[in-house]
């Protein structure tokens, strides 16, 4: 692994992308740190820090709530206003993912930029519609699964808007993991907006499959046309069985890994029918 010669702290994300420019494959940004511990390229030799760039609030706006790229899991897991989001689904696991040092230190834009397989955070934001604030010499807003498939580069992850339009809804978590604080072995987040026995929205997101996060909108669909029911979620699990993709590593089996679509999908209607949480 390379050496770091320079840490470099900028006052301004317009600072930080010029900088970032100007050293080329040199230099990575600074979030809260953790990947760049643990896989960093060898390459490096500038660190640029953000803690000074003003991205570390969590504010109510005008068409959502907004999340700093810089804020924390520890952070969200203690936020009153995401408490009360979506069934405060987001901050209810932000406190179960990995161990308290880490989620002092795990970022909501570390976690989109690295972006791995097993991160937790990632599927859920996508389940609850995020949208991506980032700057690239200007700004830009687009849907979080959008800006993934892009796979951007040097840009400054600004933060997360989550939609108000979710106001009355729902959002689940269901990750499969050796231990609580393991990474998951098939991770599966939703978003329900049920009135009386309508399902007015559904969003089933899958990851860990060993791949990354995935958004399955017929999953979605044939959940609100399906209705919740028993017999409509044994169904809605045999279509998740082919419809995710699932492949073997050395943690699990693809075959282990489809079954534990399964299990997620009636695990989601248990929870949907109050019959466990």
């Amino acid at each position: 692994m390379g050496r770091i010669v320079e840490y470099y702290r900028a006052d301004s994300i317009e600072d930080a992308v010029a900088t970032a420019r100007r050293l080329g494959s040199s230099a990575a940004y600074v979030g809260g740190g953790v990947e760049l511990v643990l896989r960093r390229n060898p390459e490096v030799s500038t660190l640029i820090d953000l803690s000074q760039c003003g991205l570390g609030e969590i504010l109510e706006v005008e068409d959502g709530i907004e999340v700093g790229s810089q804020v924390t899991l520890a952070a969200i897991s203690r936020s009153a206003v995401l408490k009360c989001y979506a069934g405060g689904s987001l901050a209810l696991w932000s406190g179960r993912i990995a161990q308290n040092n880490l989620r002092n230190m795990i970022t909501v834009g570390g976690s989109i930029g690295r972006n791995q397989p097993w991160n937790d955070l990632v599927p859920h934001l996508i389940a609850l519609g995020a949208e991506v604030r980032f700057f690239d010499g200007a700004e830009h807003r687009t849907p979080l699964v959008s800006y993934i498939d892009a796979k951007r580069t040097g840009t400054v992850i600004e933060g997360i808007v989550l939609p108000s339009g979710n106001a009355n809804a729902k959002g689940f978590m269901w990750r499969f993991t050796a231990t609580q604080q393991d990474i998951s072995l098939l991770h599966c987040s939703a978003l329900i907006d049920v009135a009386g026995d309508v399902v007015r929205k559904a969003s089933i997101v899958f990851a860990g499959r060993p791949g990354h996060a995935a958004l399955y909108p017929q999953l979605g669909q044939e959940l609100m046309e399906g209705g919740g029911s028993q017999d409509a979620f044994e169904s809605l699990a045999r279509s998740a069985m082919q419809a995710v993709e699932v492949g073997t590593d050395h943690r699990a089996t693809a075959e282990y890994r489809r079954d534990l679509v399964r299990a997620a999908i009636i695990s989601l209607g248990d929870w949907m029918t109050g019959d466990t949480q």
